[in-house]
């Protein structure tokens, strides 16, 4: 029974590998688009013999800082994740049918989840000390990239007051800061919460080392679950969930009826190989405490990367958690998003809800790509496990998300679906009387995009959508921001 006090999942952006949008990476997914790719936008194909294959987010380079009043000099320097993660972040908020504006001076706080790998390059070989601009230049390209200030920028820019901060877990991060931003709001701490995580690669190294221990694949091919899988393939993603009590919400996308944490501590097999027992424990805790009958799950997004160790724990976890446990007879539908975009790392926990919310809005699961034959180790537990390699059509109903990082700190939580009532008047948005609505943007693109959607959407035009698009369109430029100067009524 829903109430006022719940925690809902109510605006959502992202960049992932070959989809600039949610909803072109949503068409990427349902079209079965294997999207890692290979070419040299990052380094040369052919250097230092690694595989060129990796999921990347295109356009990095483009960035507009005028619009959010950050100086150009910064902009130049600044990491492509902390940009990103600016645009996202007002999308999201925009998603959810609430003006930034609005939010300037209030609670609303910011939980970043990041992968920080211990590779520095040290030193600027180019620095020369006698001159103070080269020193200047040198100061933004160190302190303006502290992995910190990807929180505390987004705070800054957009006038947040509540708690800003990073969270490293490595592949469990975003989840980890989920888990957080959820705390957060049920103690009363904050009113409104950005939940993000972010990864991206710009060093070969990071994916030659890979290659070499035999983490990552040789081939370049993300075949999770898959008999022949060798390994996962690294990946980009930027994205943002934006959080709030179902009171204050404008749009409703999911509840989160529970987020739980829990770490491995010491095991006999090291501290880098991930326990079954944990996860299942995990899992257990959170469905309980949450007062969900596990039975009730229909859908459960595993972290499941392509390794030879993780894979087949996580399943194991499941099944026993899910199936074994309660007594399971019917199908457990297991979605893999790493089949499709690569291991986004620190950003795979918010990327996986964000799949899952996808899978709701569609009542149809995305199909898992390169999955030819079910590895040995798994096979037991498929059935009732049920991986789809088809579009499935699916009553939305409680999703489990389950994420781990590689220091055994474990992610698990669950949403379930907002069921929207619709009627026949929904699509009645101009019988009795026109309608006004003020559309602006940053450029005459911008608003060519904007009546395209409209045009070629008519599905979509409804009522709920029209009330949304009004109040976020009503834009005052914010101090020093170049604002949004082309409009159309």
């Amino acid at each position: 029974m829903s109430t006022d006090k719940d925690i809902v999942i109510t605006g959502m952006s992202g960049r992932f590998p070959m989809s600039d949008t949610i909803d072109e990476f949503a068409k990427n997914l349902f079209d079965g688009i294997d999207m890692v790719t290979e070419d040299d936008s990052r380094w040369p194909t052919d250097l230092y013999g690694i595989c060129p294959r990796m999921g990347k987010v295109r356009n990095v380079d483009k960035f507009d800082g005028f619009f959010f009043g950050l100086m150009q000099q910064l902009v130049d320097e600044i990491d492509p994740q902390s940009r990103i993660l600016l645009e996202t972040t007002y999308e999201a908020i925009v998603d959810s049918g609430i003006n930034p504006q609005s939010l300037r001076g209030t609670r609303t706080g910011v939980y970043i989840g990041v992968s920080i790998y211990a590779c520095t390059e040290g030193y600027p070989e180019e620095l020369q000390p006698d001159l103070r601009s080269n020193k200047q230049q040198t100061l933004l390209q160190t302190m303006g990239n502290q992995k910190g200030l990807q929180a505390n920028r987004v705070s800054y820019v957009f006038d947040f007051k509540g708690p800003s901060m990073v969270v490293d877990t490595a592949c469990s991060a975003s989840l980890a800061a989920f888990n957080l931003a959820i705390n957060d709001l049920k103690l009363g701490n904050v009113d409104y919460a950005v939940v993000g995580g972010t990864h991206m690669t710009f060093e070969p190294f990071l994916n030659q080392i890979g290659q070499e221990v035999s983490l990552c694949s040789p081939r370049g091919v993300s075949a999770v679950l898959d008999q022949n899988a060798d390994g996962f393939v690294k990946a980009d993603g930027v994205a943002c969930l934006f959080l709030t009590h179902r009171h204050r919400a404008r749009r409703v996308y999911a509840t989160a009826l529970a987020s739980r944490l829990n770490i491995d501590g010491k095991k006999t097999r090291g501290m880098f190989f991930p326990a079954s027992e944990s996860q299942q424990d995990l899992m257990v805790m959170a469905y309980k405490e949450a007062g969900v009958d596990p039975l009730k799950v229909n859908l459960i997004e595993a972290h499941c990367t392509g390794t030879r160790a993780g894979d087949p724990q996580e399943v194991k976890a499941i099944y026993n958690a899910y199936c074994a446990l309660p007594g399971r007879t019917e199908p457990l539908h297991l979605g893999l998003l790493k089949s499709n975009i690569g291991h986004t790392e620190g950003c795979s926990g918010i990327a996986a809800i964000i799949k899952v919310l996808i899978a709701f809005e569609n009542e149809c699961i995305p199909p898992n790509i390169n999955l030819k034959q079910i590895k040995d180790e798994c096979k037991q537990y498929c059935p009732p496990l049920f991986p789809n390699t088809e579009k499935l059509s699916y009553k939305p109903g409680i999703a489990g998300i389950n994420n781990f990082g590689i220091g055994g700190l474990n992610g698990h939580v669950l949403i379930e679906c907002n069921h929207k009532l619709t009627d026949e008047d929904n699509l009645r948005i101009a019988e009795t009387m026109p309608r006004i609505i003020n559309i602006c943007s940053r450029t005459d693109e911008g608003i060519k995009c904007v009546m395209d959607f409209i045009e070629h959407n008519p599905q979509k035009i409804t009522q709920q959508f029209l009330a949304l698009l009004t109040d976020t369109m009503r834009v005052e430029p914010s101090v020093n921001s170049a604002g949004f100067p082309y409009r159309v009524i």
